[in-house]
């Protein structure tokens, strides 16, 4: 049981550990090539969410079922469930195809180094950013049922 819990921990650390840092990287860009340096950096940090986050779900459902949590009708775990499938449906629903389009409008764009970006391309990059903010503000509330539970 203890190396369930230690990879546990270990995983979520490494899953949710990079995703915080997403929007800092995204703070700042005046032109395309930036954007898209940007977004390319974040897109290639994603596999640790990606990875390491369906681990800390699956081991987290192994460590209750092998453990003595009581029932499964707790709040701690129904919300920390409802979180992380919060956390999903925003990236996959939202986010991935903001940055997608952004990233397609940046591959297509001609501009350079010089000249800021499009309208469009700040509207993208913004809400891209600001998706990343907020799965990082629902992966703290994830991390705080974790801590709180009995």
């Amino acid at each position: 049981m203890v190396w369930l819990v230690a990879i546990h921990v270990l995983s979520a650390v490494l899953g949710l550990g990079p995703a915080f840092a997403f929007p800092f990287m995204l703070r700042s860009a005046s032109t395309a090539p930036e954007m898209k340096r940007n977004l390319q950096q974040v897109s290639y940090l994603e596999t640790f969410p990606k990875i390491f986050g369906t681990l800390a779900v699956l081991s987290g459902l192994g460590l209750f079922f092998w453990g003595s949590y009581g029932p499964f009708m707790q709040v701690w775990i129904i919300g920390s469930l409802m979180v992380y499938a919060a956390i999903e449906i925003l990236v996959i629903g939202f986010l991935n195809p903001a940055a997608a389009k952004l990233l397609k409008l940046l591959g297509e764009s001609r501009a350079t180094a010089a000249e800021p970006p499009n309208p469009e391309m700040i509207g993208l990059y913004a809400r891209t950013r600001n998706l990343h903010l907020w799965s990082g503000v629902l992966g703290i509330v994830l991390l705080t049922l974790m801590i709180v539970k009995p």
